[in-house]
């Protein structure tokens, strides 16, 4: 059975977790081992698209995916500074658990990863694909909800589960209407949406991150299964 502080987070999202209940067994099933991530399901071609239902309001601008491959898109970025360590050449050599805590606009990810202990098991996985919710994604749920999600280890680890996708999966591949398998034995379904990428229920807002091991999405909103 689903449980309620999961089921409150895809209310803040806008979307239906009858779903995610039926794949509680297969997602239960397929864990993180240590220094590994298992994936839930490789990438196939979707069919016709169709808008999820309950898919939120965009609030950012469209824009175009980069045609290289190679440079960060999205008008998210500027969460990116030009220098330092939390810049995009910075984060290029920190392994992703380490690149996300450095910046600023995924501090509560950040959290969310040391409360579960995951740090360790995602620096040392060899290639990942990470939907990143930014802070206000984690701050659309009440407080008292984002702090009994937070407070729930097994329930916080399935949702950051919902994010995670075992290899580097580029922009032009996702372009391409492909539903993603993730960790959690769950499905993203990818999407242009004008110019820019959807995903389930949520809006790229900064894509293309590298990291040494991962590439990051930054997304606005907790990505949950609604299919």
């Amino acid at each position: 059975m689903t449980s309620k502080i999961i089921a409150v987070v895809a209310a803040a999202a806008g979307i239906s977790l009858a779903a995610a209940a039926c794949s509680s067994a297969a997602a239960s099933s397929q864990g993180l081992a240590a220094g590994h991530i298992r994936a839930g399901g490789s990438a196939a071609h979707a069919g016709e698209h169709v808008k999820p239902a309950g898919t939120a309001r965009r609030r950012h601008r469209i824009v175009a995916l980069p045609a290289d491959g190679k440079r960060v898109f999205g008008s998210g970025c500027g969460i990116l500074p030009r220098h330092g360590p939390a810049s995009k050449a910075g984060l290029s050599t920190a392994s992703v658990a380490t690149a996300i805590g450095r910046e600023p606009g995924l501090t509560e990810l950040a959290r969310a990863i040391q409360l579960t202990g995951l740090a360790g098991v995602l620096d040392s996985a060899r290639a990942l694909t990470v939907f990143a919710p930014d802070n206000a994604a984690f701050r659309s749920l009440s407080a008292g909800n984002l702090q009994a999600l937070l407070a729930t280890r097994s329930d916080l680890v399935r949702v950051l589960k919902f994010h995670l996708v075992t290899g580097r999966v580029p922009p032009a591949e996702l372009a391409r209407h492909h539903d993603v398998g993730t960790v959690a034995g769950t499905k993203i379904h990818v999407f242009r949406y004008g110019k820019s990428l959807g995903v389930n229920n949520a809006t790229v807002t900064c894509g293309n991150v590298q990291t040494a091991n991962a590439t990051i999405y930054v997304v606005n909103r907790l990505v949950v299964p609604n299919s």
